[in-house]
């Protein structure tokens, strides 16, 4: 999937959320229920994608940055005491 790079992931969780729910609610009150249907499986791959990329993709990325510069100054280290 592209990533939507207009609004933050955090906003994008919650519009997502926010489409499947009138989703849902659609289904629920219109007679149009096979494209509800549609909607509602993509907007839940949306939102659970969106979702997941917030509480475990990103902090992970930030926990692998800091480790890399960890790694980089221990090696640093390495060189100065070697040489």
């Amino acid at each position: 999937m592209t990533r939507f790079l207009a609004i933050s992931p955090q906003s994008q969780c919650y519009l997502f959320t926010v489409a499947l729910a009138l989703n849902l609610l659609g289904m629920v009150l219109t007679d149009m229920w096979v494209p509800m249907v549609v909607g509602a499986i993509i907007t839940t791959g949306l939102s659970v994608d969106a979702w997941a990329r917030v509480h475990y993709v990103l902090p992970m990325r930030k926990e692998l940055r800091n480790l890399q510069n960890q790694v980089e100054a221990i090696q640093k280290l390495a060189r100065d005491i070697n040489t």
